[in-house]
């Protein structure tokens, strides 16, 4: 049985029967090694390979636009209702690193958890996931934040009410 592999940008990824194939992201342009050429070939130029194409899934259509009843929804740019498919919702990442270096360990460190689910929950389709991860990885940055705010503002406040007690 032949074994194929494929280039995906730098990676080589493989080795995949036929019908491995046609479940991996695989088109004419893709290139394609196999025991017995000499060098990558577009998979197009493979004529054993034509029947990957043929059945090969296409990815799914968008999700539908959003209907609204508000012929103005489209002007408000915050609008709570509107999705927006076209990026995944804010990270929150660096932030949360930075907390986790500077401030908080435990707080930073879900922050960036949840923060690292945001992208690949978008881009697997799950647009509610990645809100909910964006969601978390603010709160769990901002708690983060606002307990290092406290917690210096308590450290001075215990700084200069111990001074002022020496003083007497």
């Amino acid at each position: 049985m032949k074994r194929y592999f494929y280039l995906d940008g730098d990676d080589r990824l493989g080795p995949f029967s036929k019908e491995e194939l046609q479940t991996h992201n695989v088109d004419h342009d893709t290139k394609i090694w196999f025991q017995g050429l000499s060098d990558w070939t577009r998979a197009g130029d493979i004529a054993e390979l034509e029947d990957v194409f043929e059945t090969a899934s296409s990815p799914p259509p968008p999700p539908p636009p959003l209907s609204s009843s508000n012929p103005y929804s489209d002007t408000h740019i915050f609008s709570k209702d509107k999705i927006n498919y076209s990026a995944p919702p804010k990270t929150w990442l660096v932030e949360s690193i930075l907390v986790t270096l500077f401030c908080c360990l435990p707080f930073g460190i879900v922050g960036i958890v949840n923060a690292s689910k945001v992208e690949s929950r978008f881009y697997s389709g799950d647009i509610e996931g990645s809100q909910r991860a964006s969601a978390e990885a603010k709160r769990w940055t901002l708690i983060g934040l606002f307990s290092v705010i406290a917690l210096v503002f308590l450290s001075i406040l215990f700084s200069v009410f111990f001074n002022a007690w020496s003083l007497f």
